[in-house]
């Protein structure tokens, strides 16, 4: 998974940062972020690392019709970006006030050393008014690089308009193999630090999104 040099810079980082002291509360004048925790403790079981991380974001602006703006972009994008596949999709139900659209499809990434295609059911509920849910769950992660150890993926995202902001909640869970080359007591923390790395950069980005969107 790593280079020999990799995992020293990674050890080092490890002693420098334990895995629950995270950054500080980020405030960008339009947004504002709280201090991400987990909501599950970081564990390694049979070779498997295992770690579930949430934060609460405020966007403090308000549309009146953000949340359906908001709905009616996401749509757009998976049927327009060739960053999707879609296998299946989209679906329309109503549940009571909720309508509810889901998608299998396949999101290409590419991310520092590797390039990954996970295929998902992906789910968006809202009311058109006041909430927004978006939910992912990876099926089949095809990776390369240090990636090709991910098992599992999945975040679910709440937006909530206010009175005079959006409270946005971001959750997200991983699954990670272990090598059979890497130490447990190294690799443990190792992952934490990265999750962490990976989830507080993934909410920056979304939240950088949702305020051109909203």
């Amino acid at each position: 998974m790593f280079s020999v040099f990799q995992i020293c810079l990674l050890v080092f980082s490890c002693l420098l940062l334990s895995p629950s002291s995270f950054a500080n509360p980020i405030d960008q004048g339009l947004w504002n972020c709280e201090k991400a925790e987990w909501s599950q403790e970081p564990e390694l079981t049979e070779g498997i690392f295992t770690a579930t991380i949430s934060g609460t974001c405020w966007v403090n602006i308000q549309k009146e019709s953000g949340i359906q703006w908001l709905f009616q972009r996401l749509q757009k994008e998976y049927q327009r970006s060739e960053k999707y596949e879609i296998h299946q999709g989209p679906s329309i139900s109503k549940d009571g006030s909720f309508t509810v659209i889901n998608y299998d499809l396949t999101d290409k990434l590419n991310e520092e050393d590797s390039d990954l295609a996970i295929r998902q059911d992906v789910q968006l509920r809202t009311d058109e008014k006041k909430e927004l849910i978006y939910l992912t769950n990876s099926k089949v992660i095809q990776a390369s690089g240090t990636a090709a150890y991910l098992r599992s993926v999945s975040f679910e995202t709440q937006v909530r308009a206010l009175s005079n902001a959006y409270r946005v909640t971001l959750q997200n869970r991983v699954e990670i193999e272990k090598p059979w080359f890497a130490l447990g007591f190294l690799f443990k923390p190792m992952s934490a630090s990265i999750t962490q790395d990976k989830f507080l950069k993934a909410q920056e980005k979304l939240i950088q999104y949702l305020t051109s969107s909203l």
